[in-house]
């Protein structure tokens, strides 16, 4: 019987001649894991043990030795433990978000031991899955898997995560509705009861849970300000009120004058704390109600247009770069995180720079045939 001692695993590990009943040897390895506990696997071949030995000792030196045992949990149970520790600190949305997407995986890969999961078995799913699924959601149940594997590799089910640089489908294109000044008024005629949310939308660049949850105390018509501090998001049926999910998202967002007069008849007489844009009942407005009592999409029928509350948000920050502002204030004002994700979808507000150089060019140009003929 061999023996060694291998330092910080504080463990013997053995390779064990064992006779059958029959006369046949075999030959069992047998060590102890990080947490004390005793594995052991059999081998019919003295050199197919001493190989799983070595294979032991170097995962353990290079600390990406994982539990045989372990690995046989299935992904469902990886993602029940994962779910119950591993996401409490994330916002209810993302929560959801998460178990939406686990909906898509579940029925592929809940049942497969973790351990078994190959690269090629993530590639095909993605396939699959993208032949009747459009990009976002293949994407974002990609992303769930390996965050799940990511877990199972942190608690030594698997050495790695199978699921990274699987190919995924690429993203189309943002849709581009921007709203002229003129479709924005139209409609907001259109709602004559609620034409200020349209306007507000449209002006202040407010994302729809940033307006649902703005309160009196959050206005100040004297400097003409609203501070952006929390947002109320429709999650399986309740409203979720929190802080915007960024510290971008905490902000101060200016209140054009043409806003102030109907502002002010929404905070006249109401507390502090009062909901400036609240539904009959007085509760947080929900977006699908309020564009079905509201008449938005019945307005925007009459009118022959498209859009959504999001493309007014969209909208502010055109209206924003036609007022003169740059990219740095749009991104401050709309409340990004990164100044990329503005440029994403603002980039082609600025086409007429590309006039300008081609201008200033065309000027060297001139001015350098003048000279020659001098």
């Amino acid at each position: 019987m061999d023996q060694r001692v291998q330092g910080g695993w504080s463990s013997v590990e053995m390779i064990e001649r064992r006779e059958r009943r029959d006369g046949t040897c075999s030959y069992r390895v047998r060590y102890r894991t990080p947490d004390g506990r005793f594995r052991s696997r059999s081998f019919a071949r003295r050199s197919e043990a001493a190989d799983y030995e070595r294979q032991v000792l170097s995962q353990r030196r290079r600390g990406d030795w994982v539990d045989p045992q372990r690995g046989r949990a299935t992904l469902g149970a990886v993602w029940a433990e994962y779910q119950s520790g591993g996401t409490s600190h994330l916002r209810a949305t993302t929560q959801a978000g998460y178990r939406h997407a686990w909906k898509h995986i579940e029925p592929t890969f809940g049942a497969w031991p973790v351990a078994k999961i190959e690269h090629a078995d993530v590639a095909e799913w993605v396939t699959a899955l993208s032949a009747r699924l459009g990009t976002d959601t293949v994407r974002k149940a990609h992303g769930v898997l390996s965050r799940v594997l990511d877990y199972a590799a942190s608690t030594r089910r698997v050495p790695v995560n199978v699921a990274r640089g699987v190919r995924l489908p690429k993203r189309a294109p943002v849709r581009e509705r921007i709203l002229t000044v003129e479709e924005i008024h139209a409609l907001a005629e259109a709602m004559p009861q609620d034409r200020d949310i349209v306007l507000s939308l449209a002006y202040m660049g407010l994302r729809w849970s940033e307006l649902a949850a703005l309160r009196v105390e959050d206005v100040n018509l004297t400097r003409r300000r609203v501070h952006v501090v929390q947002r109320a998001t429709e999650v399986d049926g309740r409203i979720d009120v929190d802080q915007p999910k960024s510290r971008a998202g905490h902000r101060y967002v200016p209140i054009p004058q043409l806003l102030v007069p109907a502002l002010t008849a929404r905070l006249a007489g109401r507390p502090r704390d009062a909901l400036v844009f609240a539904s009959p009942e007085g509760d947080y407005l929900r977006v699908r109600n309020w564009r079905r009592r509201a008449g938005f999409d019945r307005a925007l029928e009459q009118l022959g247009m498209a859009a959504t509350p999001h493309d007014l948000r969209r909208t502010f920050g055109s209206l924003a770069r036609m007022a003169g502002a740059d990219l740095r204030f749009i991104q401050k004002a709309m409340g990004h995180e990164s100044i990329t994700t503005t440029a994403r979808i603002y980039a082609h507000l600025y086409d007429d720079e590309l006039d300008t150089i081609a201008a200033a060019l065309d000027g060297l140009y001139t001015a350098g045939e003048a000279a020659r003929e001098i």
